[in-house]
Formats: C-alpha cells, structure tokens, sequence
C-alpha cells in the first residue's frame, strides 16, 4: 500500500477521473454518512477505487456501463478466491505461444497504431491464453493485469482517443517495450485485499441500474450512494474503447483515425445539452430509493457547482459541499490545469 493514501487501494490502469489519489478526501465523508457493514453502491464505478478502499468496512453494490469496468469490479470486489496470481503464472502461462495469434484480427486492425506489431501479437497471445487456459475465477484479475500491462506500453497519452504519430519523440521507446515482460511483473506482485462481505458488480447505465428488480433488497433505504458522474465532454467510450474490446474479446466494427467501436455508449453527462436533466433524474432517482448520498464532481465540469447543490437541496434536507485543490491531466496536451475537486454529502432523503 502507497504510505501517502490512508485507505486499502490498488493501482489499475491510467483513468481519466481516477479517485485513487483522492481516497484520504473522498472516503471519511462515506464513512461518516454511512455505518459499518452498510451497503455502499457506487453506480459509476470505472476502476473501483473507492469500493476497493470499503470492502473490507462495507457491503458494496458497483455498477458502470463500460464491460471493462464490471471485470474490474470482478477482480478487486467480488472475487475472493484469487488474491494473487504469482503461485499460479508459470502453470497457467505455459501454453504462452506468440506465433499462433500473428494473423488474428485484433493485430490486423491495430498494428503500429497503439501498439507495435509484437505488442499487438503479445495482446492477443495473452488473451487467448486467458480465454482458453485459465480458470474462470482467475480471468478477471488477469485481464485486470493485462490492462496495466497495456497502459505501460501503449503509444498515446495515458488513453486510447489518439495515438502516437510515427515521428513523436517517445514511440521508438514504448514500441521497444514488451507487453508480455510487463504483465508477467504485475502478476508476480498484485495482491488483493479479502472482501469482507458479498458484493454485486453491475453492468448498466445509470437510470436502468435504479430499475434492477432486486435491489432494494442489496441496497436498503440507508444505504450511501457515491456517484462519480463525467465531469467534461469527453466519452470514456472513445478514450477506453480498447480496453472494451480487449475484455469482450470480439470483432466489432470500427470507424475514424482513432479506430473506436462503432457501439460506444454515449453518456448523457457528457452533453452539455442533456446533463443536467440527468444529474435532476439521476439525483432525484437516489434520493428516492431512501440512499444518502456523496456526489464527485470539479469546479471545471459542465454544471457548475451551485447549481449541482441547488439540485441536491431539492432531494435531500441536508446537503454540504466540500473543496480541495487538485491537479488535472489535460489529457495528453501535455498540460495540468488546477481545479476544485468537489465533494457534495446528502442525507435525509425528502422523498
């Protein structure tokens, strides 16, 4: 665990929005609204840093539109049978053969473009060893791993919108780089914490999550809500579609320079035509499910923060805000801009 952060945490991948390095200022509103072995339900969960830091303190309900994310709430929250994969690597690796995936589409379509042509050949190779080699309960942690591995290697600025021109100062590098080498590192040293309780991860947008038949047995009135909406424009859909494909393993169609999957979810919190009905929907919707609620957002996103507490004091009788300086990656710009990361705590539902 990194001495700097308070809480239980795991590093995932590079995420844009990641809580990771917020967990000291994010977690004890959550504990404070919320009781020992109460239900915690993080509904946009991307790589479940903050149910990662509460599961051996909280029952934890995830959930996130994106099919990469549930195999990372697989990984850190639901799976308590594998907790490392160093005893198990050489025994589930030793098929590991690059020469029987040289031709496979996912090298066809992305070759010198993230990655080189033997980094694509290493991707693919280790995925089908995971598909047909590995045990189901083991999967998710090693995809989990492989998508470590791919952050480390790839030839772009921390996502996948746009990569690398050929005669950017940094290719030569990464391309020297080998996948294989990086993930076999990862899974020599991960190790998990144990899961307190049972824990659910969910595939779903926001509004049809609300609409699953059981839950309010998973999650009572009483139980907290984090919510960690988008805070910009930008679709998570296009800056992680690889991961997307790399999890689901398929073939989809693709479209434009940066080579997305036509089938990329759209987020509603990503227009600036469309998101504050959903924040009033989304909001009203936690509120009357009886949740409290502890909403992430920054001073820079589309709804500005007043408004955002206006919205909350319409649902809740107690709504708070807090602020701390933070630094934002511009997204492979090469520039930090300063901002407020916002915390705002809800309770007493007036629903």
């Amino acid at each position: 665990m990194n001495q700097h952060l308070f809480y239980p945490n795991l590093y995932v991948t590079r995420y844009m929005g990641s809580k990771y390095r917020l967990l000291d200022f994010i977690v004890p509103h959550i504990e404070k609204n919320l009781p020992e072995d109460g239900t915690l339900i993080d509904v946009m969960a991307g790589t479940h840093a903050i149910g990662y830091a509460l599961k051996n303190r909280n029952r934890v309900v995830a959930n996130d539109v994106q099919f990469y994310s549930t195999v990372f709430g697989r990984a850190l929250l639901t799976n308590n049978n594998v907790l490392e994969l160093a005893s198990r690597f050489s025994r589930d690796f030793e098929n590991y053969d690059e020469s029987l995936v040289t031709d496979s589409w996912f090298v066809r379509t992305y070759a010198d473009t993230y990655f080189s042509v033997k980094q694509c050949i290493e991707i693919a190779s280790i995925r089908r060893i995971i598909d047909l080699y590995v045990e189901e309960s083991a999967k998710p942690l090693y995809l989990t791993v492989l998508a470590n591995a791919m952050s480390l290697c790839q030839s772009s600025s921390g996502h996948f919108a746009q990569y690398f021109p050929k005669d950017h100062p940094r290719l030569k590098t990464l391309r020297a780089m080998s996948v294989f080498v990086e993930f076999k590192k990862r899974c020599m040293d991960i190790s998990l914490e144990f899961a307190k309780h049972k824990n659910y991860v969910f595939q779903s947008n926001v509004m049809d999550f609300l609409s699953l038949g059981n839950l309010e047995k998973l999650a009572p009135a009483g139980s907290l809500v984090y919510f960690d909406p988008p805070y910009s424009t930008a679709q998570y859909s296009r800056y992680y579609h690889l991961l997307e494909t790399v999890f689901l393993n398929d073939e989809p169609n693709v479209k434009h320079k940066g080579i997305y999957r036509e089938d990329r979810h759209q987020s509603d919190f990503c227009s600036p035509r469309l998101v504050t009905t959903a924040f009033n929907e989304a909001i009203s919707g936690y509120a009357q499910k009886g949740w409290n609620l502890v909403l992430s957002y920054s001073d820079s996103g589309l709804v500005k923060a007043n408004q955002l507490l206006e919205i909350c004091k319409t649902n809740y009788s107690k709504a708070e805000i807090h602020k701390r300086a933070f630094s934002h990656s511009t997204q492979g710009r090469g520039l930090v801009s300063k901002v407020n990361e916002i915390v705002i705590v809800c309770s007493d539902s007036k629903k």
